[in-house]
């Protein structure tokens, strides 16, 4: 009986590999001259176009190809194959073009192309019955492979990698953002590349970057409508690398010198959060009102900013001549700014010009600093005062040292040692002036005429 149970199993195995093996017509059947869509399963005969798979550039069509064999021995020469269009009960009809189709001498096979309109209405479904009537040189070839369903529709729907850091970085999904992200990254199917099918997990750095460029893309000019993309601002803890809107020259007298992180702290005070209609938030009387409010404290930002840069700039070895067109903001004697203590008298180096710093004006203290600054503000003028001009020394790299700056300083226009002498000069002067109580510690130094 266990014998004649595996015979019947096996039995079975064969007549069901047999059912399901693809049976190809009778090619060189002599007396056929037909042909047929060459699927194999019945849901290939029925075909779907979504336009929301071509946004990129907005092209007005697309193609469909359709594959189809001929039946019976190859003939001499070329054949036509008539290939008709009729419509599908339910729907509208869908606006096709299908070129002639000939088969050239000894063509057997080919891939039809339609040419497909995209639909006047989006989430409307359109259709057409394309099929073969034999009315050509090529007839009808096997009974239900002579037609084919075409279903034609633009309609777009959130995709399913949409979530997580997508949701925190892109915002929620929807059909306007959705064109513009396409648009912008020139990809129909932009998000596939921001989630990694093959772990399960969202590229982070990938989303955070597109952001970026889509907000500064959005930003960069004045469109002729409000925005309605809604891209989130990054708040400033994260450091976004957005490019200066182009709305923010209007308020500089009060928003000071751009930075991303003041723009997006300024925006978040504004109660903002996103790309939306964001130079209507600017310009509204609550946001003009808080740029007031705001203003000395930017400036005073702005200062400290340019101080840190001005740090920087001496540790690549930048001539202070060049600062002013680099990074420069105009300082006040009115207002009291927070400091950072200059490179030359931090010395990280070891290079020595601390000690002959300190020579001249003492141990690093803030509002002794800020003191001398504003003396030479008054002395230069608030057009030509640099602060970085007090320490005139410029790192060499070649040598791993230092030298004197030769660049002309100062309205007298003196040059490295002869600049540093001079501003020791009208700083202690001023100092000495103050009441002993509010002096500060600067020494006293001998200079030659």
């Amino acid at each position: 009986m266990k014998n004649i149970s595996i015979t019947a199993l096996m039995a079975c195995l064969i007549l069901a590999f047999v059912a399901c093996e693809k049976v190809e017509p009778d090619f060189f059947d002599e007396g056929a001259n037909g042909a047929y869509f060459d699927y194999n399963y019945a849901a290939d005969y029925d075909k779907r176009l979504n336009f929301s798979d071509y946004i990129v550039g907005r092209p007005d069509t697309a193609i469909v190809t359709l594959r189809v064999k001929l039946l019976g021995y190859l003939y001499e020469g070329s054949r036509t194959l008539a290939v008709k269009m009729k419509p599908i009960d339910g729907y509208p009809l869908a606006d096709v073009v299908i070129s002639e189709v000939t088969f050239a001498h000894a063509e057997y096979e080919k891939d039809i192309e339609v040419k497909v309109c995209r639909p006047e209405k989006e989430d409307s479904i359109y259709a057409v019955c394309i099929y073969l009537d034999g009315s050509g040189d090529i007839g009808t070839g096997i009974a239900g492979k002579d037609e084919i369903k075409l279903f034609v529709l633009e309609s777009y729907e959130q995709p399913s990698v949409w979530y997580s850091h997508m949701d925190t970085y892109l915002g929620s999904w929807s059909r306007e953002k959705h064109l513009f992200l396409a648009q912008h990254t020139g990809d129909n199917h932009f998000y596939a590349s921001l989630y990694d099918a093959n772990i399960g997990m969202h590229d982070y750095d990938a989303i955070v970057a597109l952001n970026v460029s889509a907000v500064n893309a959005l930003l960069a000019q004045a469109p002729s409508e409000p925005i309605v993309v809604d891209l989130p601002i990054i708040p400033e803890s994260e450091h976004p690398a957005y490019s200066k809107p182009y709305f923010w020259d209007t308020y500089e007298p009060y928003l000071g010198m751009y930075r991303a992180s003041k723009f997006c702290r300024f925006t978040h005070m504004l109660g903002g959060s996103t790309t939306r209609d964001i130079a209507a938030l600017y310009a509204s009387e609550a946001g003009m009102q808080k740029m007031e409010e705001e203003s000395v404290e930017f400036h005073k930002g702005d200062v400290l900013e340019m101080l840190n840069e001005y740090y920087r700039y001496a540790e690549q070895g930048i001539a202070i001549g060049d600062f002013k067109s680099l990074c420069w903001v105009p300082m006040q004697n009115n207002i009291n700014y927070t400091m950072r203590i200059p490179y030359w008298w931090d010395d990280p180096q070891g290079l020595g010009t601390a000690d002959i710093v300190k020579h001249y004006f003492g141990e690093y203290n803030a509002d002794k600093y800020q003191f001398m600054l504003k003396t030479l503000l008054k002395e230069d003028g608030v057009e030509n005062f640099i602060a970085a001009s007090l320490l005139p020394f410029i790192y060499d790299a070649a040598t791993g040292t230092y030298n004197w700056d030769s660049t002309p300083l100062g309205t007298k226009q003196l040059s490295g040692e002869e600049r540093l002498k001079e501003c020791y000069r009208l700083i202690k002067a001023a100092n000495d002036k103050r009441p002993a109580s509010r002096r500060f510690d600067i020494p006293e130094v001998e200079l030659e005429n």
